[in-house]
């Protein structure tokens, strides 16, 4: 990206116009949540507004929801593209567009965009966007090409020379069930820009038109540099992961596979290995995967950056076409988010491992995205609500997902969601008023953070009951038996947590009227209350619920980092006493013994339980290679004196060098496993773990988990050294390369 700044920009009016340009964004932001309809919007916080350039490079992304800012800069160049001639582009326009195939997620992510003019010349855009929940098409979960979903637009003028076009307004609002929600969405948007362009005018009426252009470029400028020196400051290498999900209509399984390369100052992700577009929503276009990566390089490499097309500009993305992560059209992508935060996951997890092995600690997250309740998604609701108004919306209890763990500490619980660093959780007070729902419970789940050396937040579990509809529907359907995110270093991508669930009820409000309780979490639910529904699996149509129905289900948890069998015994003894673990956990998974008579560690015994646990791993483990067996490695490599640190890869493992050559070696143990060039994995042993098994319980449906969790172990000293999720119905039966360093 090469341009000159143009005049010379002061530096201190500098610092003052970015800062002043953000809080500008910012004030778009509140403008839009003040006239807004959007529950998912008001509280949930999932909106944006931000700056471009004429042509529409990104200017400054300031606020919101992260995904967004790419849709906006891919809207600004196909109006510019498509209108500027026929029927051109004035001040005072304002565009409508919502087409997941130009620029945008889904059809449910929508926005408007602004041209700014000074003295008849344009100085560039201003965009805000929004989930909007309703677009006249069929339901979350039933569509199978785009045209099922609803209203779809590449560019109308909803304003015009500064003219509200009332004409375009009422032709979008009547296709949808709640014309007055879409309308207050629509005209949300253009309050945000008029907020924006009117602040954008300010400053050029401050500092004069020449200084506002120039510093415009130079704050792209900057991010670039920054960018690119950031990436120079880490190791160059190959960095792999794989994350798996399953489409919510028919439970089939698909991977998405990522390989990372960076190379001095640029880095390529590329998806190739990711699975064929299913037939169902369960896709993502191009420019809507794009958005997602954007998620994972905002809020993990370039955190610190200002978020705009400099910064990432030295980064390439690669989607063969055809794959679900860049589906053809007219492939349906309703629940393009779904599966693109499974590859946000995907880029994390690569992200991560290559923070850890350049020496950012502090940056460095186990996944935002683990799925322990392995059955849903249950978000999305329609039918009629309590007062007969056509419900098309979500509850997103899920911006309360748990955190990832880090290299030094726990992930937080129910703490927020990596797509949006302004998110914030839905009022059980205001869901009641506008859903025909009564929330029996909204509880931190216990066991559902990724197990590790520091655990990942715990998830939440979400009890309800229908009140007061005889029309409704959800999207739950529960039977895949995946679990979601990535765990880093020998932690758990997710640790146990009830599956989403729906129970007919057995006259469960007059039991709770007899009994003057109710169950505020399912392990509480008498079983006589009710019994568990399950859908078929051919079904497209919506599960139905009838009133006084209960309803269970989950949202992401954080993942774990680091072998379970080092965390401090001390946090054990205080998660018990939080009610963060059980106690089968903290005795199977931590290996901690508690005294009877006070209820605190007994080290000796913790000492010897752990101990055994290892002696246990190694016992049930097998070579994954021949190489395990035979350790073909001269006697010396033994020996611990001798050895030369190059760099520490892992929580576990450095590469080393000795006799002239490098190698990849325990910490713990010192046990050589191969050259550094090689994949460590090769010569690790390798332990499967049933997930029925391993949790205790069988999925809802009666169905077979369709994943395993597979456990690689250091061959000398049985510690745990990576946690993959794998679906052998899926993927190849071979260990992921996931740090492939260049050291030379």
């Amino acid at each position: 990206m090469e341009f000159s700044v143009g005049v010379e920009v002061d530096p201190i009016k500098y610092e003052m116009f970015v800062h002043r340009l953000h809080n500008i964004a910012e004030e778009g932001r509140i403008a839009l949540q003040r006239v807004t309809a959007s529950p998912i919007v008001v509280q949930g916080g999932e909106c944006m507004s931000a700056f471009y350039d004429p042509e529409g490079t990104t200017i400054l992304s300031a606020s919101g929801h992260l995904r967004f800012s790419a849709g906006c800069a891919d809207a600004v160049r196909k109006i510019v593209q498509l209108f500027e001639e026929d029927p051109g582009i004035y001040d005072g326009d304002q565009f409508f567009l919502n087409d997941p195939y130009v620029c945008s997620t889904h059809v449910y992510d929508q926005m408007i965009v602004k041209p700014i003019y000074y003295q008849g010349r344009r100085l560039g855009w201003t965009g805000s966007m929004t989930h909007t929940a309703d677009t006249g098409g069929l339901m979350r979960g039933a569509s199978t090409e785009i045209f099922h979903e609803g209203i779809r637009f590449t560019g109308l003028k909803i304003v015009e020379k500064g003219k509200f076009r009332p004409d375009i307004f009422y032709n979008i609002t009547q296709q949808c069930r709640d014309p007055h929600y879409v309308g207050l969405d629509l005209k949300s948007r253009i309050a945000a820009n008029n907020v924006c362009s009117r602040g954008f005018m300010q400053l050029v009426d401050k500092h004069g038109v020449e200084f506002v252009e120039s510093a415009c470029r130079k704050l792209v400028q900057d991010s670039e540099k920054m960018a690119r020196d950031r990436l120079c400051s880490l190791p160059d290498g190959v960095w792999r992961s794989r994350v798996y999900g399953a489409s919510n209509t028919r439970g089939k399984v698909y991977q998405i596979c990522c390989q990372m390369t960076k190379e001095g100052d640029h880095a390529t992700f590329d998806f190739t290995g990711t699975s064929p577009q299913n037939d169902d929503s369960y896709n993502s276009t191009y420019v809507g995967s794009w958005g997602q990566l954007f998620v994972a390089l905002t809020s993990q490499l370039f955190w610190n950056i200002p978020w705009n097309d400099g910064m990432s500009a030295p980064v390439k993305m690669i989607i063969p076409e055809g794959t679900l992560l860049n589906c053809k059209f007219p492939a349906a992508c309703g629940w393009a988010p779904w599966v693109g935060g499974l590859m946000t996951a995907a880029a994390s997890s690569c992200i991560a491992r290559m923070l850890y092995a350049g020496g950012y600690d502090e940056d460095v997250n186990a996944s935002w995205y683990g799925w322990g309740g392995m059955g849903g998604p249950g978000h999305f609701y329609g039918g009629k609500n309590q007062h007969g108004i056509q419900v098309p919306q979500g509850l997103y209890d899920l911006h309360a997902s748990g955190f990832g763990a880090a290299p030094y500490r726990d992930g937080v619980n129910t703490g927020g969601h990596m797509n949006n660093p302004t998110v914030g959780i839905s009022d059980i007070e205001n869901i009641e008023m506008n859903y025909p729902l009564v929330y029996l419970g909204r509880n931190h789940q216990q066991d559902s953070g990724g197990f590790g050396k520091y655990r990942g937040g715990m998830g939440m579990e979400r009890f309800m009951m229908v009140y007061k509809s005889q029309d409704f529907t959800v999207d739950l359907k529960p039977y895949d038996g995946i679990p979601g995110g990535f765990g880093l270093f020998g932690g758990y991508p997710a640790g146990y947590s009830p599956e989403g669930r729906i129970i007919r009820s057995k006259g469960a409000l007059e039991k709770m009227k007899e009994k003057r309780w109710y169950p505020s979490r399912l392990a509480e639910l008498p079983p006589e209350w009710g019994e568990v529904f399950v859908p078929e699996k051919s079904e497209f149509a919506r599960p139905h619920l009838a009133e006084f129905d209960l309803l269970i289900n989950s949202v992401p948890v954080g993942s774990g980092y680091g072998d379970p069998l080092d965390r401090d015994p001390a946090l054990v003894q205080r998660d018990l006493q939080e009610g963060a673990v059980s106690p089968r956990v903290a005795s199977e998974i931590y290996g901690v013994v508690l005294r009877d008579n006070d209820g605190t560690v007994d080290p000796a015994a913790t000492a010897e339980r752990r101990q055994s646990l290892r002696k246990k791993r190694l016992q049930m483990a097998k070579p994954v290679g021949t190489e395990t067996a035979s350790q073909p490695f001269p006697p010396d490599l033994q020996s611990p004196a001798g050895w030369k640190t190059v760099c520490r890869v892992h929580e576990y493992l450095e590469v080393a060098e000795k006799q002239g050559r490098r190698w990849v070696r325990c910490l713990t143990c010192g046990c050589v496993l191969g050259g550094a060039g090689e994949n460590y994995k090769l010569r690790a042993l390798r332990r499967d773990h049933d997930l029925q098994d391993f949790i205790g319980a069988p999925l809802v449906s009666g169905d077979p988990y369709q994943a395993l969790y597979r456990e690689y172990l250091c061959p000398g000293c049985g510690t745990l050294l990576d946690v993959e999720v794998f679906c052998p119905s899926a993927s190849p039966d071979e260990p992921i390369w996931d740090t492939q360093l260049k050291l030379d």
